[in-house]
């Protein structure tokens, strides 16, 4: 028998095929995902960049991806942050780490949220001598500005640091 049918409701001529198992699914069965979903990542594992799923390959591997990362941007949102500006309220601590640089953000919010979200992955709660820069890029008519940041990761006691 020549026909396809979906892996999960057996309709005939389905579609989609799933990036994991490689299985026939119709698009009523069809879980959509792709990289977007995981923007921030530095390395996207392979398993997580395909466009199509069947729901058990999207149970057991994506879905508890897509968790995990959405509860890393929850808490990349929590994260300290102290610019170049506030460095009279840092100046007592020290900067062991590399400082993390973000380039190509379409807005300073994205740039810090990348930074912040790889401070979390990284074990840390602050971002120390945050700065950013700005460029005009013109394609044709169109002009835009993107954003690059730098910002070093540190563990901070929030009660210790005063505010003057």
């Amino acid at each position: 028998m020549t026909d396809k049918l979906c892996k999960t409701c057996r309709k005939p001529n389905p579609s989609y095929q799933c990036g994991l198992c490689e299985d026939y699914i119709c698009k009523a069965c069809t879980q959509f995902s792709g990289e977007e979903n995981f923007s921030f990542l530095r390395k996207i594992p392979q398993e997580l960049t395909h466009n199509y799923y069947c729901y058990p390959c999207f149970d057991d591997k994506v879905g508890p991806a897509l968790e995990s990362y959405e509860e890393t941007l929850q808490l990349a949102k929590e994260v300290y942050v102290f610019t170049k500006e506030q460095s009279k309220l840092t100046r007592l601590l020290k900067r062991t780490e590399p400082p993390y640089q973000v380039e190509n953000c379409e807005d300073k919010e994205e740039a810090l949220l990348k930074m912040s979200f790889y401070a979390i992955e990284d074990k840390f709660n602050a971002l120390v001598d945050v700065g950013f820069k700005s460029r005009k890029i013109i394609i044709g008519s169109h002009k835009k500005t993107i954003w690059d940041a730098s910002g070093v990761p540190m563990n901070v006691d929030p009660k210790a640091i005063r505010e003057e």
